[in-house]
């Protein structure tokens, strides 16, 4: 008897779910079925390419939508309605222009909202500025697609391009202070970055957390600049940091050049580009004199200015265009440039020699001995300084002198043979 009652309940346990199951696959295929209507009947209309409004300033919108665009789409699964929450008949009757007019991507997305609202963008619409990315600017509207498609506007090939709708736009960058002349879009095209293909904007700048430059957690502030170009030039980064240039930078000193000071921001060229700061040919006539010429910089700091180099052998040489010569570089090195009393610096007296030698092989202990960074200057502290400097003033004495003697001699000479033609 017990074992009847207890078949008859499992029975009915049984039929209750298979009910509840058929119930749930009933509202699943119904919903779907609702979902297929509802974006057939938005599309009904908005298929047409003709269709649009205007807005409470009166400037034209469009309201078409580009079918196959949607349904290919990473959002093509989607019901118009999922996105567009205040889409309601009331809305249509009084002309499109209650419904609001940005869509809730944080509705899924909130961890990149989350992100979005502490950078740049966020901050400058909370101000009410007009012209700022939102979503739908970078990622697009009904043709969403994955930032792994080729197709994508967030892909890496085309993110250049996207941010250019914006950074390329003369009056738009004039608007918000993004600096004179050529546009970022516009000097990026053509550098080297853009050349590999590999960096684009957002590899330096970020995303959705992009920051102003002068914001200390943004990745182009200042002190940061080395770890950002460091994700790609771990090598150099660490040479960086170690030198001289790069410990006075983590301290904070604005005087002290970064990545950026010597090969430039987004118009970055190669080397061996004429065009490049850090070209052989302009290294010591512009890039390393904007900091060592500054005569401020090189009184606060304790350094001679660069005209000590000009009138070495090697800065007469370098400045007549032999690009052979010996320039700042060649002896102070590049990335790892180290004080004098810096037992691995180049230019620490243990070093000479072997610095010395990489241009002049052979070059004994002697041959390093010698002073480089000369001023000539008759009221110099160094005695090697006021030699230079009574010989440069006995030069010029003899080149006026001779020069000049040699004039009044062939001047009196014409005057004579004038006055000797006279009857």
């Amino acid at each position: 008897m017990k074992q009847m009652i207890h078949l008859k309940r499992r029975s009915g346990e049984f039929k209750a779910f298979l009910f509840f199951s058929f119930l749930l696959l009933f509202t699943l295929i119904g919903s779907s079925g609702v979902w297929g209507a509802d974006n057939s009947a938005c599309l009904s209309c908005h298929r047409d390419e003709s269709l649009s409004k205007q807005d409470v300033r009166g400037r034209k919108v469009a309201l078409f939508v580009a079918e196959n665009e949607y349904k290919s789409s990473i959002h093509g699964g989607l019901s118009c309605s999922d996105c567009h929450t205040q889409i309601r008949d009331d809305a249509h009757a009084a002309g499109g222009k209650a419904i609001d007019r940005r869509v809730n991507c944080a509705s899924c997305h909130q961890e990149a909202e989350k992100e979005y609202k502490k950078g740049l963008h966020s901050k400058m619409i909370m101000k009410g500025t007009e012209k700022v990315a939102y979503c739908q600017s970078c990622h697009g509207k009904h043709n969403i697609r994955p930032s792994k498609d080729p197709k994508s506007m967030t892909h890496l090939s085309n993110i250049a391009k996207t941010c250019s709708r914006c950074h390329s736009d003369k009056e738009f960058v004039r608007q918000h202070a993004l600096g004179k002349g050529t546009s970022p879009g516009e000097l990026f095209k053509g550098s080297v970055h853009e050349k590999t293909g590999e960096v684009t904007c957002t590899s330096c700048h970020g995303s959705h957390n992009l920051r102003s430059l002068i914001d200390p957690q943004s990745s182009i502030f200042r002190s940061n600049i080395p770890q950002t170009c460091g994700a790609c030039h771990p090598d150099i980064t660490k040479q960086f940091i170690d030198s001289i240039h790069g410990v006075l930078a983590a301290r904070g000193r604005s005087d002290s050049p970064t990545c950026t000071t010597c090969h430039g921001i987004h118009g970055i060229k190669t080397k061996v580009d004429p065009d490049s700061p850090v070209n052989e040919k302009r290294i010591a006539l512009t890039t390393c004199p904007q900091c060592h010429a500054a005569e401020r910089i090189s009184r606060e700091y304790g350094f001679s200015q660069v005209k000590s180099y000009y009138d070495s052998f090697h800065g007469l040489s370098y400045r007549g265009g032999d690009t052979y010569s010996a320039n700042c570089a060649s002896c102070h090195g590049v990335h790892d440039i180290r004080p004098s009393s810096d037992p691995q610096s180049m230019v620490h007296k243990d070093n000479l020699q072997k610095t010395c030698g990489n241009c002049h092989p052979g070059a004994s202990a002697n041959f390093a001995k010698g002073k480089i960074h000369t001023i000539a200057s008759i009221s110099g502290e160094d005695f090697g300084e006021k030699v230079v400097g009574w010989v440069r003033v006995i030069y010029i004495f003899l080149i006026v002198g001779v020069i000049g003697g040699m004039i009044f001699f062939n001047f009196t000479d014409w005057l004579r043979k004038t006055i000797d033609r006279r009857p």
